[in-house]
């Protein structure tokens, strides 16, 4: 739909065509090269049409939206860009209910690795409260064996299930995800808006409404969509109140109590939060936050932590070192290399380690265009995914080295302490190369990625380098599935 220019006095920036026309050729150059290498292994003609559709729609589409939304008021594209991202997660949503989980995993809520145990958790909660049993927490950690941040998902889903009843145990989980996911979106436009403008936000809100990841997992009962959510709700929270001139305690609770929840979700994700807010506390510009402020903004998060965190705090905190200590890393990619035979094992795993992936941390995991193993499904479903994230790390990259030498991360020190920070930890632990454990910061990364796509937007010279990226890409892509294949001993 077009709009009268009198509502801007020029049109908002979006996706350009240098960028998005170049990454969809070169999604078929990486995948054709693959497919024709090892047509032996070739994937399923679904997953490849899946893969397909999603860079198209990621680049094609965000630039098509974009482009007719061009001269829009931000109060209207917002309401648009909510629509769209949840129209786009509830056609995923019954695809996958009703076609993709049944054919591929047998039921209608998907892989049952965690969920298996996550729902039946969640039920048991129920049934103990229709008892009068609140001590959900003494229930839970003895009779199930949960960690406190094992708790926070069925938590979740125990309220869904009290509220329904017997009616869906799956469907309705799945549209509230949907819901949680599309309101994402509108949380990094405010964020977008709040440190980079109108361009930079309204090009983030459609990269978080259109990427894949962000909508594959509202089709499933794991815990990410509901995660994402609660992150980006967090840091939209919390980056307004330390937006805000004056701070008080009505505004600094709301932002810590969501933030407290993420303890329930991933320990080191809980820490992680609350650290990148003491961070920017100290570490942001006088200019921009006065040392009263940071005084009193300082206090009060940490009051609000201690009493409701409490004991649960130190308990999380060394459990998370620890994690990091006992080289839970190195024990898991020894496992990957020996287990099972031939087409289980990946022999170079055991190579695999913090000083492989600290320096790829922005763009791994590479996509999987070959059938290395049998019966995986995930990995081909979200080749796409990982494609567009490999690409967008390029200008991610760039906005670093920007940040670093124009002094500007001072600016932006919450949403930057809070993004690197976790990154760091995910470098150090056991699921460094798994694209799940990489949901909470997505969008984060999507809105570092458009800011970079404006940096370079006026030079020629960044273009030029944004070509040469794309060529290792290529390159990235065919020697991953090469690795793949090779390790297992397939080829």
């Amino acid at each position: 739909m077009a709009f009268r220019k009198n509502k801007y006095l020029r049109p908002v920036i979006g996706q350009p065509k240098w960028l998005t026309n170049r990454a969809v050729v070169f999604f078929f150059i990486s995948f054709g090269l693959c497919s024709v290498l090892w047509m032996q292994y070739a994937v399923a003609w679904r997953f490849a049409v899946l893969s397909s559709l999603s860079v198209l729609l990621f680049f094609l589409g965000g630039e098509s939206f974009l482009r007719s939304y061009a001269y829009a008021s931000p109060k209207r594209f917002v309401r648009q860009v909510f629509w769209l991202a949840l129209l786009i997660r509830l056609a995923w949503v019954l695809y996958a209910y009703f076609v993709y989980n049944p054919e591929y995993y047998g039921n209608p809520y998907g892989d049952g690795a965690d969920v298996d145990w996550y729902m039946p958790v969640a039920k048991a909660g129920v049934e103990a409260i229709k008892e009068g049993n609140f001590h959900l927490y003494d229930l839970w950690s003895t009779t199930w064996g949960a960690a406190f941040d094992d708790m926070g998902y069925p938590f979740l889903l125990m309220l869904e299930y009290l509220v329904v009843g017997d009616w869906s145990d799956v469907f309705v989980p799945f549209v509230l995800k949907a819901l949680m996911s599309a309101y994402t979106v509108v949380c990094m436009y405010h964020i977008g808006q709040r440190h980079f403008g109108e361009d930079v936000a309204r090009l983030t809100a459609v990269f978080t409404a259109f990427f894949p990841h962000l909508i594959y997992w509202c089709g499933t009962m794991f815990k990410e969509a509901e995660m994402v959510f609660l992150v980006i709700l967090f840091v939209d929270k919390m980056d307004e109140v330390l937006s805000l001139q004056n701070i008080t305690f009505v505004r600094v609770l709301p932002a810590s109590l969501i933030g407290m929840t993420l303890f329930g979700f991933r320990s080191a994700l809980g820490l992680d939060a609350f650290a990148a807010v003491m961070a920017a506390i100290v570490m942001t510009s006088s200019r921009i936050m006065n040392t009263g402020k940071k005084v009193l903004a300082g206090f009060l998060v940490a009051f609000v932590l201690f009493v409701g965190m409490g004991d649960s705090l130190r308990q999380q905190a060394r459990s998370a070192i620890s994690s990091v200590q006992s080289s839970d890393q190195e024990v898991n990619m020894e496992w990957r290399a020996n287990r099972g035979g031939k087409g289980q094992k990946q022999s170079f795993a055991r190579y695999a380690g913090a000083a492989v992936f600290a320096p790829l941390i922005f763009t791994i995991p590479f996509p999987t265009y070959n059938a290395a193993l049998e019966g995986q499904i995930l990995q081909p479903t979200l080749a796409g995914g990982n494609y567009i994230k490999n690409v967008l790390s390029f200008f991610v990259i760039l906005m670093m080295f920007v940040f670093l030498f124009t002094s500007e991360w001072r600016k932006h020190m919450f949403i930057l302490s809070f993004t690197l920070g976790y990154l760091v930890i995910l470098t150090f632990s056991s699921f460094a190369h798994s694209g799940r454990f990489h949901m909470p910061i997505m969008p984060m990364l999507m809105l570092f990625a458009a800011c970079g796509i404006k940096e370079v937007h006026n030079s020629i010279r960044y273009q030029r380098w944004y070509n040469l990226a794309l060529f290792v890409e290529v390159g990235f892509c065919v020697f991953w599935n090469w690795f793949k294949l090779r390790g297992r001993g397939m080829i």
